[in-house]
């Protein structure tokens, strides 16, 4: 858990300048977003604006467990009608027709019963979006920093599925950001840079430089990437 004065509660202020960067994301899950929309972890609001902004939620409750970045969350998007709780993915109880959850499975010790939880959420063809740290060869000093108990590929990530055992979902699953990955590596496991120390000016460089061209030319069928993409849908109960 962080506060408002750790570095790393700071790079994810950094993060909001990173448009280029958060339009990309942004536009992997537009397609699924639709009703009643639920984002578990909206830190700072990044993405929370972006749902807000979109027109395509009929209802939007975005959820955290630190209340500096519900706080900075809701100054965000004060404007904006949205549900912004300080609350555990395990205390909801409503049903939705779109869970967004992006870099939080890692940091909860029980994954298993989180993402059945967030699954026994999910309305009849309904989309769970799950965005993960990917590969544990790329695990580092940042991750123990950031309260990360793992990273993922796609054969953990669907046997994690498999074991809720139901037969109601279908699954897609791809990564994201190859060059994310490499420079990750580089940083963090060649050079072994401090996780907490600022990144600012490599985000901005990032983002500025390299998305706009990696976006255009990054193919689906990548065998790495920073992130692991999984899309879970449950199947329509008149089978459509």
């Amino acid at each position: 858990m962080y506060t408002s004065d750790d570095p790393l509660f700071q790079s994810s202020i950094a993060m909001t300048e990173a448009a280029e960067y958060s339009d990309w994301t942004f536009s992997l899950f537009r397609q699924y977003v639709r009703g009643d929309v639920l984002e578990v972890g909206c830190g700072i609001g990044t993405f929370t604006r972006l749902l807000a902004r979109s027109g395509l939620c009929q209802r939007l409750v975005s959820i955290d467990v630190v209340p500096e970045a519900v706080a900075e969350c809701r100054s965000r998007v004060a404007d904006m009608n949205v549900d912004i709780r300080l609350a555990d993915v395990m205390s909801i109880s409503d049903m939705f027709d779109c869970i967004v959850c992006m870099n939080v499975l890692e940091h909860i010790r029980d994954d298993h019963d989180a993402l059945t939880h967030m699954l026994s959420r999910l309305n009849s063809g309904g989309t769970l979006f799950l965005l993960v740290p990917a590969h544990q060869g790329l695990f580092t000093a940042f991750d123990v920093a950031a309260g990360h108990y793992r990273r993922y590929n796609k054969e953990s990530m669907a046997a994690l599925i498999a074991a809720i055992g139901s037969h109601d979902f279908s699954l897609r699953q791809y990564y994201f950001n190859a060059i994310g990955a490499i420079g990750y590596y580089i940083v963090y496991g060649l050079l072994r840079k401090p996780p907490k120390a600022n990144a600012s000016a490599e985000i901005g460089l990032f983002d500025r430089y390299v998305v706009p061209v990696q976006r255009v030319i990054e193919p689906r069928w990548m065998p790495f990437g920073i992130s692991l993409i999984t899309v879970i849908r449950r199947q329509p109960v008149d089978g459509r």
